[in-house]
């Protein structure tokens, strides 16, 4: 929020390109606010730091991310997303290796047509050209 401010938010009718984040964040304040402070108290458990089995995921998914991040440019985006979301279905437990990899060539030709085609910004290609 406080970054966006630096750009002009413009008003309602005209809005600048501090606009949407600026209030995205603000959004983001109020809502984690009212969660703090109203907590739902029928939901009881460890956090995940005091439950390994429970914060191992997190971890997994920390890591996977950092990964994705590290190899990002090597791979390229498609390539690097494609394996990020086979492995983070293989995290939830997704078992057969067919409908990750269903679902992983499905999001990336989305993307692919969304962001390459019809919004036309282009995303790293990485070693393999892809």
């Amino acid at each position: 929020m406080i970054e966006s401010l630096r750009l002009s938010l413009g008003d309602i009718h005209n809005p600048g390109p501090g606009f949407v984040p600026f209030f995205l964040g603000l959004s983001l304040a109020i809502l984690s606010s009212l969660s703090f402070l109203a907590p739902d108290i029928q939901i009881q458990g460890d956090a995940f730091w005091n439950n390994w089995q429970r914060g191992k995921n997190i971890l997994f998914i920390f890591t996977g991310l950092v990964i994705y991040l590290w190899l990002f440019d090597i791979l390229g985006f498609y390539f690097g997303t494609f394996l990020l979301i086979i492995f983070l279905m293989n995290l939830a437990g997704e078992k057969r290796y067919k409908r990750c990899i269903l679902v992983s060539v499905l999001t990336m030709v989305t993307i692919y047509i969304v962001f390459s085609k019809l919004l036309i910004i282009p995303f790293p290609r990485g070693i393999l050209g892809l």
